[in-house]
């Protein structure tokens, strides 16, 4: 969500020293006059809204210790709880259901708590949020969507997967559309939600309509951007495969990214060996395009599959073996030899 615009006029102040992080002054214009915590400004939020927005833990024990209520909407129907569930922040939401945070509150739109922090994307809030027991995952607000369907097209597969872990979610719930989580994710280009998605349910999911007409691969083919077109050959791929066919994983990849820096070391330090005199220049030369392609990788490979990415696993393996290929290969016959000589 976008920072708001600050109230103009001086009620407005409380709202500016918000944004800007000046808790001191904030300490004063509470100890001053509590009522500026019933303050509404743009959007009809409170100063809590404000600080829960931010995840400000200090502002937010500040405005609750002085009775500023969890409780109050906005003009969208949203508590200040609301907000803090999809800002993630435990320990503010667990500090809002201390001062009796309702959290049976739904917004206009009809979503719950659970709902906005399945929006925010943190796991850790929806699992703490599920385990009150006031929560179902197959809860769906005014449109029909669950929370596989926000999930699916805020593009957080981390969330996907755990929704769909031990069957929280239905995979295959529509939406007021007559829309799946297919549909939602391949309308946004959602490679690597699409990919989750199939894994699970099989490719029966792509031959799924919506009230339109239309199957995830005809809204995947309507986007103009590179993951749509990465997508629909994704999906034009696996619906030639039968329906109850579910995509796995391939490990390709994922073992040649492991052996990449032991066999790309391995190759320059032939080459070196080869060119002799030359060898030391070579190294120099390629070893630091080596180490800045493997230290410029992220933690997940970059494919649909979404595997962990074991480059630094190989360097660290990569590091072992040539230590020791030069050491018992080179350093050790010539200390015998030194040894056989005395």
């Amino acid at each position: 969500m976008h920072p708001m615009p600050v109230c103009s006029d001086t009620r407005g102040d409380i709202f500016d020293c918000i944004q800007r992080g000046n808790i001191e002054l904030c300490i004063q214009f509470v100890q001053n006059d509590r009522s500026v915590l019933r303050i509404k400004g743009w959007g009809g939020f409170t100063p809590l809204h404000y600080a829960a927005l931010h995840g400000t833990r200090s502002l937010v024990d500040l405005f609750l210790s002085f009775g500023a209520d969890p409780n109050v909407t906005c003009d969208a129907g949203q508590t200040a709880f609301h907000f803090a569930c999809r800002q993630g922040n435990i320990y503010i939401i667990h500090q809002m259901m201390q001062y009796g945070a309702d959290l049976r509150l739904i917004d206009r739109q009809r979503k719950t708590s659970l709902h906005h922090a399945v929006t925010g994307g943190s796991i850790v809030a929806v699992h703490y949020l599920w385990e009150t027991g006031m929560f179902r995952f197959s809860d769906t607000d005014m449109y029909q969507l669950t929370p596989l369907h926000l999930a699916a097209s805020t593009g957080n597969t981390e969330v996907v997967r755990y929704l769909l872990r031990d069957q929280r979610c239905a995979v295959d719930a529509v939406d007021q559309q007559g829309a799946t989580a297919l549909h939602v994710a391949a309308e946004r280009g959602g490679v690597e939600v699409c990919w989750t998605l199939l894994q699970r349910a099989g490719c029966r999911m792509l031959y799924q309509k919506n009230h339109s007409g239309l199957t995830p691969l005809d809204l995947s083919k309507q986007g103009k951007t590179f993951r749509h077109q990465q997508l629909t050959k994704l999906l034009s791929r696996y619906i030639r495969e039968p329906l109850h066919h579910k995509p796995r994983e391939s490990h390709v990849l994922y073992y040649w990214t492991l052996l990449f820096p032991t066999l790309s070391g391995a190759v320059i330090l032939l080459i070196a060996a080869m060119l002799g005199g030359y060898g030391g220049i070579t190294c120099a030369l390629l070893f630091p395009w080596l180490a800045r392609s493997i230290f410029t990788q992220y933690h997940r490979m970059t494919t649909y599959q979404r595997l962990p990415n074991p480059i630094y696993l190989g360097t660290l393996i990569a590091g072992l073996f040539h230590s020791l290929l030069c050491f018992y290969g080179k350093m050790m016959p010539n200390i015998l030899n030194k040894c056989s000589t005395h």
